[in-house]
């Protein structure tokens, strides 16, 4: 079973920002769920794509895949994937693959915003 919560934010700049949080496990049987929630988000082109992943418990190859879609539709436009809160199997799945070219882990929500404000912040001087 795999339950899906769509968060969207706008900032100041217009940039969309669409966060997914998944909760149960991400496998052959739930990954065209996931599809249906992606698929719309990253048609919309958004700045950041973040998956929240404090309460997924197990993912299969068949999410990953989904994974590296995301990051390869984002890269496209100049948009980004991150992932927060991941529990420490899933932790060891991402260790598995490697550092991922494009594709960020961050410890929690907060250190994502910290990342991503130094960020502008280069921008702004």
């Amino acid at each position: 079973m795999l339950t899906i919560h769509t968060e969207q934010k706008t900032n100041a700049a217009n940039q969309l920002t669409v966060t997914l949080k998944l909760e149960g496990n991400l496998d052959n049987a739930t990954v065209a769920q996931l599809e249906t929630k992606l698929t719309p988000a990253l048609e919309a082109k958004p700045m950041q794509v973040i998956f929240d992943l404090a309460k997924l418990k197990f993912v299969t190859s068949a999410g990953i895949r989904l994974f590296f879609i995301a990051v390869k539709q984002q890269k496209q436009h100049g948009g980004q994937v991150s992932f927060v809160n991941l529990q420490p199997q899933i932790k060891e799945v991402f260790a598995i693959m490697g550092q991922i070219p494009d594709m960020r882990i961050f410890k929690d929500q907060a250190e994502l915003d910290a990342y991503l404000l130094a960020r502008q912040r280069t921008y702004q001087q």
